[in-house]
């Protein structure tokens, strides 16, 4: 480091440190804005325990009874905060009856932030789990769900359970998403008014839900294919930077398998362990990078056996070989990773815990399995990703909690407009921060850990008042001495009091901190050999986490932790009887729920009285509380603080201290030099420790420039995700509005109208046939031609002008070829080799390299020249001659449409129309009858292929099945004798019965219409039918005339949750489904089906330019700006080809496979013959819209094996007995089908 920046990092800390006191100063005299703020909410929360005693003379079912009361006064029109204050004070008694807990008024703050879609800072221990309720029950009292997210699934099935007496008791439902559940469980636990879950399970079933084929509670299909998690309403985040910071630069893929050449990373691997470091290659720890040197990459070529990395075939060698030296440079086994059951398991950086099922991306994690040794994995092809950042920003409202958020306040708000307000403690800190220990090797520093925790844990300590400590065992005291055996003596030693500053007892739980599994392994070997019995947590302990941080506070215990203890875990100083009470009941119970109250309240105390916990707790906080050890310091200095926090929990007493060395990863990048040079003009030597405020400080400089740098990181995987997140949102809302019963037909007529007007607008230019000439012409001729320079050219004149700009333009190849093979001023780099093949496959010679030798260079010029001239002159322009006529245009439209729609066109009929949109709105009204005729058309289709049997070569019709479905499916008399026998004259007499029955179907939704307009009436968007219709009646009339008129099952309960527009959208799907069920099914499946492979594909073309975008900036342009730019061109592109494939289809129904129209069938006959058909074909339909690689990627996603992705059965399905009938009857199987079955 230069003096220069010596001077400058001085300068930073004393005008650092003289800012920090002026700042402290101008608050200390007029206040902060987070304390004005606090002291308003206060305010409420005086006003909420004024209101006690009225919540307190209250019976439980009165109580509970609140909760509806509240939600009658939210229909009628009074909001969230309005009922505020009485909701809170509802649930702090609810807390006090049912969780023996009181809310404290700061828990009442907490909350009330919280509701305001803010983040608390909450110290450690003062129950953010009991404040979360506060806001979760007020918002959930709107039934549009809530949900409590945290770090790993123990805590929230731990919470959830924990808090559920008080939701279940106050009349809400509750219950947690965990990993590994079923489809049909998570969608009972999101249909509960509050769901616990993890930030990886939300996610994850974000992205599922966009790939699943049918909506949720879409009775039309198995449960299996419905969506679960429904809209992001409000969401409560505990740990709120780990997870919104921390863990949002990961990304969320499901992907599936990719077929790619494993082989390809073992040798990638065997070449990177030949290179050698420095020499070949350099590694930058701070930018965690490695960089090949150019001797590097020549020795690399030669390893590899290939001439050069940067030809064809070969230029994935540098990115393989890259990645494998960050492998074994940069990824280190029990630091960043485990290797469990012969797989490589990713360990979090930030919580320690193993992340299975996650892999690096981009070849990283392939390439760590070869060093280790392991099976490879298949590289993957993502079918669905988005940021955790993206996500969360989609929630209606957002807020969270934890202990150390105001180091990234800058980042929240910039982010997600989240504030932070810091809440004050229920009681004063006890906690004792000591300072910062600095040796010179790790080897000291680790020595000196192990010493502390022995003379914590083993020895009674005296502290004399002349500095120096006595290490022993206390055998006696009195008033005025103390008799202590010391350490390594036989004869005890007398301590007059008076000499005595203190007396530290032994005893005292230590818990230490480390960033990895290498160094808590490591220390814990050095205390095994010292007899100092200890736990040891990391991700190798997963299972016991629970287990070994709630006994941490006990007398003697010493837990060596990575930075797994830093999150959501309470050291209860003594001991905590619920973790051993409830690990005995586990096996009895499912779940804590079920564990009865008495039985529960029985066994804790049993377990407190046996161990003698609550009497151990009064005597750790007498001898100084828990004391926790930091091994290193961590780069972000969120997790300091987070260990800092396991101590001092609710007034506890504690106390913690960091060692560290100039070894540690962070001194050694970012501050090694400065320190090593102060230390060492110190004089200070090794095994020795300074404490040194400058050095602490110094520290912290570095660790907000690694922050800095993670903010950078994050903000960059932002911006490249914006561009994929708006395409994203773009596909997944078309898709939601399919599912959520948006007119498919609409959606497709949509498509065809945007079809036809580009068409129109291409054809119809006046330069259409210019320019598609002057591009034929300049295939045939090998050059470039502008387009410009043939208007108003006959054919003859023409064809002469791009002949003469040919040649000329291939004057100047020539020449160009020449002087790149053959250099006129150096003759010793001349290829003839390269120069005759460049000839013979341009222009068409023969030559040989020897034959070009023996001519002059000139001439040789002139004589390729006019070989040129002579392939121009042969070339045969006469196929463009109709490309210059002036109706080229309007015939190809309309050969267009014959092709596109089967509509026949003339030229004749558009020639004097002058105004294309006259051209486009009449194209598109005969496009709109044609479609009209394919709906006819369709369900005649799905008819005769359901009731037509292939046996080989025989073809049998099902006359009586197929005239029974005829009267039930148009309501027309046919008898048996009259069905055609031949299958084109039987389509055109039952296409006549079709067209009856669908021109019913206008006049039916012309009536629904009115009938929806006549129960909102004015009624704002956002109103429910309840509230619009009032007393009138008219809901209830509206269920009843969908049942009888429609056969749709829709209770007047399910639609009095319901606005304008979606009742608009159930009403119209209602008559959909009456008079076209079988083209909505059609349309829906091809729509999905072409969106979701769309999709899939767009995703991996976008991983190509993410991986490759980066080479833009040689060009000296920015890799960003170009992303979006060329992003945005692939997402229009691949939306004009969702359009081109569906309306190509549409319209060629009649080639549909026979089982694909199968599955569209619908039975309408009016004899229920066979019920276990019916529920069969759906089955099938589900099955046929289900059975895709991104559903089986998404079912994968969720555990389950990929034999056992088809979650639909084709066996006959189990019909409950309250079930819709399958028949289609509309009503209940138990009074339909299942009478006649017995």
């Amino acid at each position: 480091m230069s003096i220069l920046e010596r001077l400058w990092d001085l300068l930073g800390l004393v005008f650092g440190s003289t800012f920090e006191r002026v700042g402290s100063l101008a608050t200390s005299v007029f206040g902060s804005a987070n304390a004005r703020q606090v002291a308003k909410l206060q305010e409420s929360a005086d006003r909420i325990t004024a209101m006690e005693p009225k919540f307190a003379a209250m019976s439980d079912e009165e109580l509970r009874d609140q909760s509806t009361l509240f939600r009658k006064r939210l229909r009628e029109g009074e909001t969230l905060d309005d009922l505020m204050e009485e909701a809170f004070a509802v649930c702090r008694e609810g807390g006090k009856r049912f969780l023996g807990m009181r809310h404290y008024d700061v828990q009442l703050i907490g909350g009330m932030v919280l509701h305001s879609g803010a983040i608390g800072e909450m110290v450690t221990g003062e129950g953010k789990t009991l404040v979360a309720t506060l806001p979760a029950y007020l918002n959930a009292l709107e039934a549009k769900g809530v949900h409590v997210i945290t770090v790993n699934d123990y805590l929230a099935r731990r919470d959830m359970e924990w808090m559920a007496p008080l939701y279940m008791n106050l009349g809400l439902t509750v219950d947690a998403i965990q990993s590994g559940m079923s489809t049909s469980e998570k969608q009972a636990a999101y249909q509960c008014d509050i769901t616990y879950g993890t930030n990886n399970e939300f996610g994850f079933d974000y992205l599922r839900d966009n790939m699943r084929p049918a909506a949720k509670g879409d009775d039309r299909f198995p449960s299996e294919v419905q969506q679960c998690q429904g809209p992001l309403n409000y969401a409560i985040i505990d740990e709120v930077d780990n997870i919104l910071i921390d863990e949002a630069r990961t990304p969320l893929i499901i992907s599936g398998p990719a077929d790619l050449d494993l082989g390809r990373y073992g040798e990638a691997d065997r070449v990177a362990r030949q290179l050698k470091k420095e020499e070949h290659f350099t590694v930058d720890e701070k930018q965690h990078n490695v960089t090949l040197t150019d001797e590097g990459v020549r020795a690399a070529e030669e390893l590899a056996g290939v001439e050069s990395f940067y030809t064809a075939g070969n230029m994935e060698w540098p990115h393989l070989i890259d990645n494998a030296l960050k492998a074994h440079y940069l990824y280190k086994l029990d630091v960043n990773y485990v290797v469990k059951d012969k797989q490589v398991v990713i360990v979090d950086e930030f919580t320690g815990r193993l992340m299975d099922g996650r892999q690096w991306s981009d070849g990283l994690h392939q390439a760590v399995e070869a060093k280790e040794g392991v099976p490879i994995k298949q590289e993957t092809q993502t079918f669905a990703t988005a940021s955790l950042q993206n996500i969360f920003k989609m929630y209606k409202k957002l807020s969270g909690m934890t202990g150390t958020a105001m180091t990234e306040a800058d980042e929240f708000w910039k982010i997600y407009k989240l504030d932070v307000v810091a809440i004050p403690t229920h009681r004063g800190l006890q906690r004792i921060e000591h300072p910062d220990l600095i040796y010179l090797t790790e080897k000291d520093k680790f020595k000196a850990i192990a010493d502390d925790v022995e003379r914590t844990h083993k020895w009674d300590v005296l502290v004399l008042k002349d500095g120096t400590e006595i290490w022993g065992n206390i055998k006696s005291e009195t008033d005025s001495a103390v008799e202590l055996l010391p350490k390594g003596e036989k004869q005890t030693e007398s301590f007059s009091r008076e000499k005595i500053v203190a007396i530290e007892r032994a005893g005292r739980p230590v818990l230490v901190g480390t960033v990895s599994i290498e160094k808590s392994e490591r220390l814990s070997a050095l205390l095994e050999r010292r007899g100092i019995k200890h736990d040891v947590l990391n991700a190798k302990q997963h299972g016991r986490e629970a287990d070994i941080v709630s006994q941490a506070g006990r007398i003697g215990a010493v837990t060596i932790a990575t930075n797994m203890a830093g999150r959501g875990t309470d050291i209860i100083l003594g001991g905590n009887p619920e973790t051993l009470a409830w690990a005995q009941l586990q096996h009895k119970y499912p779940t804590r729920l079920e564990v009865p109250d008495a039985e529960w309240k029985a066994l804790v105390d049993e377990i407190d009285e046996r161990e003698n916990m609550s009497a151990e707790g009064k005597i750790v906080r007498e001898i100084g509380g828990l004391y926790v050890l930091g091994t290193e310091r961590h780069e972000s200095r969120r997790i300091d603080l987070q260990l800092r926090g396991r101590c001092g929990r609710q007034g506890d007493p504690g106390g913690s201290r960091f060692f560290l060395s100039l070894e540690d990863d962070l001194m050694r990048i970012f501050a090694g030099d400065f320190v090593k040079s102060m230390m060492e003009r110190m004089g200070m030597k090794e095994g020795e420790a300074i404490e040194s405020s400058l050095v602490t400080r110094r520290i912290a400089a570095a660790q907000k420039k690694v922050e800095e740098r993670n903010f950078e990181i994050r903000k960059s995987l932002l911006e490249y995700d914006e561009v994929m997140d708006e395409q994203r949102k773009r596909v997944y809302r078309y898709r939601q509005n399919l599912l959520d019963g948006h007119s498919s037909r609409e959606m497709l007529l949509t498509l065809i109208h945007n079809e036809i007007q580009s068409q129109v607008e291409t054809f119809l230019d006046p330069n259409y046939g210019v320019d598609t000439f002057s591009a034929f012409a300049g295939g045939k001729l090998g050059c470039q031609l502008d387009a410009r320079d043939f208007q108003n050219m006959d054919f003859e004149m023409a064809d002469t002008y791009a002949k003469d700009q040919a040649e000329r333009a291939s004057e100047v190849t020539v020449a160009e070829a020449v002087e790149e093979n053959l250099p006129e001023s150096m003759e010793d780099e001349w290829n003839w080799k390269a120069m005759a093949t460049w000839a013979n496959t341009h222009l068409g010679t023969n030559y040989q390299d020897h034959q070009l030798k023996n001519k002059d260079r000139d001439e040789m010029i002139d004589e390729l020249v006019a070989q040129a001239h002579k392939q121009i002159e042969e070339t045969d322009l006469s196929e463009g001659e109709p490309l210059l006529e002036a109706d080229y245009g309007l015939r190809v439209l309309c050969a267009w449409m014959r092709h596109k729609f089967g509509i026949e066109t003339t030229p004749e009929e558009f020639r004097d129309v002058e105004d294309r949109r006259k051209v486009t709105e009449e194209l598109n009204r005969r496009a709109e009858a044609a479609y009209t005729e394919k709906e006819a058309e369709y369900p005649v289709l799905t008819g005769i292929s359901r009731f037509t049997d292939k046996q080989g070569a025989q073809v049998s019709l099902d006359r009586e099945g197929l005239v029974d479905w005829v009267h039930g499916r148009f309501n027309h008399e046919l008898s048996v004798d009259e069905v055609k026998l031949n299958r084109d004259d039987l389509k055109v007499q039952l296409i006549q019965y079709s067209k009856q029955t669908a021109s019913a179907s206008g006049g039916m939704h012309a009536q629904a219409a009115e009938k929806v307009e006549d129960l909102f009436g004015k009624a704002d968007a956002d109103v429910t039918a309840s509230l619009a219709s009032g007393q009138s009646g008219k809901l209830e009339a509206m269920a009843t005339w969908l049942q009888e008129e429609l056969g749709n099952r829709n209770t007047a309960e399910d639609l009095s949750r319901m606005n304008r527009a979606e009742l608009t959208l159930a009403v119209n799907g209602a008559v959909d489904d009456k008079f076209h069920p079988e083209m909505r099914r059609m349309e829906r499946q091809i729509l999905l089906n072409i969106v979701d492979d769309s999709w899939k594909n767009h995703l991996l073309t976008m991983d190509h330019l993410r991986s490759s975008v980066g080479l833009k900036g040689y060009a000296q342009m920015d890799p960003k700006v170009e992303y979006k730019r060329e992003g945005m061109r692939l997402f229009e592109s691949m939306w004009d080809s969702i359009g081109e494939r569906v309306t190509d289809l549409i319209f060629r129904m009649e080639s549909f496979n026979d089982d694909f129209i199968r599955s569209t069938w619908v039975d309408a006959r009016t004899r229920h013959d066979d019920a276990h058909e019916a529920g069969r074909s759906a089955q099938q339909a589900a099955q046929m819209e289900s059975n895709t690689a991104a559903q089986r990627a998404a079912a994968g996603s969720e555990g389950r094996a990929e034999g056992s992705v088809d979650t639909v059965r084709v066996e006959e399905p189990r019909i409950g007995r309250n079930a819709p009938c399958p028949c289609g009857s509309g009503k209940k199987y138990k009074s339909c089908c299942m009478r006649r079955d017995g």
